[in-house]
């Protein structure tokens, strides 16, 4: 991160004007482009928002393990919220990605601030996907660059654990990769939102829900700003779809919600675009790992 004395000086009136002009950018490619076309004042604007956006709090750290009981209604309740919270009414759309039917959507709650949810489709089955993110948390970085670091920290019970994560950074470089320490909990779901257990039937959908909590042994680091998740999970609905050929097949719409504290001073509208296209980005490397899958029989 630069110092104080490495960025660029730029007078407060014109550091107003022209973050005013960045204002309506809708992607990180477009910010990038107006960022160039500024010239110095795009240099120097790009710095004091790295400077800015990457400052981490000075909130002191303080975690101590809770007991299985306490982890447990936690987890439990983070995954209550993610679920009503996905299925609120009026949502309004941020952007469209490049394949048919994929769509970052955003509404606004009192509880939580400005949530996203991405919905898309997957050509896997929900179950074989639920379960790869479920057991094999610390595989994600081999196939998903936007995870740096996936780390198992501790299980606390059937479908409930404690995990630690770093994200790469977004906003072409503008936002710095984040750490989290994340309570998870996963389950299959009526429709109803309740959690199945067998021989409960099929269930509506799998979820992995995941909130922020401290974890004793995991404070910020000094290369890194702590980010919150404060409500968030993966939705994965099974769809059966008849091809063209009368076959039978398994795919997953894939909804993702999305509500983070990146902490720093970042605007809205950079967050905007930079979730938009963290998760646009993000399905495309499942797609590629499913279909990787499915080329080796997994499923």
């Amino acid at each position: 991160m630069a110092s104080q004395s490495e960025t660029p000086e730029l007078p407060e009136h014109e550091f107003d004007t022209h973050i005013g002009e960045v204002e309506n950018v809708g992607t990180e490619e477009e910010l990038e482009k107006k960022l160039s076309s500024m010239g110095r004042f795009g240099f120097a604007l790009s710095s004091i928002m790295k400077m800015f956006f990457n400052r981490d709090s000075d909130e002191p750290f303080h975690a101590e393990w809770l007991t299985i009981d306490e982890y447990k209604q936690m987890a439990e309740e983070s995954m209550q919220n993610a679920w009503n919270t996905l299925n609120l009414p009026d949502w309004k759309l941020e952007k469209r990605g490049s394949q048919k039917g994929d769509i970052v959507e955003s509404t606004q709650t009192e509880q939580f601030g400005k949530v996203y949810r991405f919905t898309g489709i997957v050509d896997c089955p929900a179950k074989f996907l639920y379960e790869e993110f479920k057991n094999n948390i610390t595989k994600l970085p081999e196939w998903n660059p936007t995870i740096l670091k996936s780390e198992l920290i501790k299980e606390i019970g059937p479908g409930v654990d404690l995990s630690y994560q770093v994200t790469a950074g977004g906003g072409r470089g503008i936002i710095s990769p984040r750490d989290f320490t994340i309570l998870r909990r996963m389950a299959p779901l009526s429709r109803a939102g309740a959690a199945l257990r067998p021989p409960d039937g099929a269930p509506h959908c799998y979820v992995l829900a995941g909130v922020s909590v401290p974890v004793p042994g995991y404070p910020p680091r000094r290369d890194l700003v702590r980010g919150h998740n404060k409500v968030g999970c993966w939705c994965l609905y099974p769809k059966s779809v008849e091809t063209e050929g009368g076959k039978i097949v398994e795919r997953t719409v894939f909804q993702w919600l999305m509500c983070c504290d990146l902490k720093g001073k970042i605007p809205q509208f950079v967050l905007d675009a930079a979730f938009a296209t963290v998760m646009l980005d993000y399905i495309v490397h499942v797609r590629k790992f499913a279909a990787d899958s499915k080329a080796k029989g997994l499923f």
